[in-house]
């Protein structure tokens, strides 16, 4: 799935997918291009990440069962815990019901939902903080 070529946002963001391995999805964005003018990580761009990661984990999820699949967003939640002032990570240990993948199998819709954790890691030494946390609930439709 080459999302980057239908997401122009992605490329300026400079998104990297960096892990997809036993369902732990993990994706990354550096500070530069999602800067603000105090010198932080833009809301718009944290939001962003957190809302693809989502469309992402499901989507990938659900293509474990149906290969052709679409997932939407049907609702979403971002709370702000604190700046980011380096690289921007978004993680999930969401654990997918089997009753999602139940009614892919059926050719039915199945909802997720998920909460991402969003981290950022400082200026000066690279340990992570927890900047956001973002509640979404997707669609996963068969096609």
């Amino acid at each position: 799935m080459r999302i980057q070529d239908n997401i122009a946002l992605l490329n300026n963001m400079e998104v990297s997918f960096d892990q997809f391995r036993e369902g732990e999805l993990v994706i990354s964005c550096p500070l530069v291009p999602n800067i603000n003018d105090k010198g932080t990580a833009f809301g718009g761009s944290i939001a962003a990440l957190a809302t693809i990661y989502g469309w992402l984990f499901t989507t990938l999820h659900a293509r474990t069962r149906v290969k052709d699949c679409a997932a939407v967003i049907a609702d979403s939640q971002l709370t702000y815990h604190a700046p980011g002032k380096g690289r921007i990570s978004a993680h999930c240990s969401a654990t997918v019901p089997a009753k999602f993948f139940d009614r892919l199998n059926e050719c039915r819709n199945a909802k997720l939902e998920l909460t991402v954790e969003l981290f950022s890691t400082g200026k000066e030494d690279k340990s992570s903080i927890n900047i956001a946390t973002y509640k979404g609930i997707y669609v996963a439709m068969p096609e």
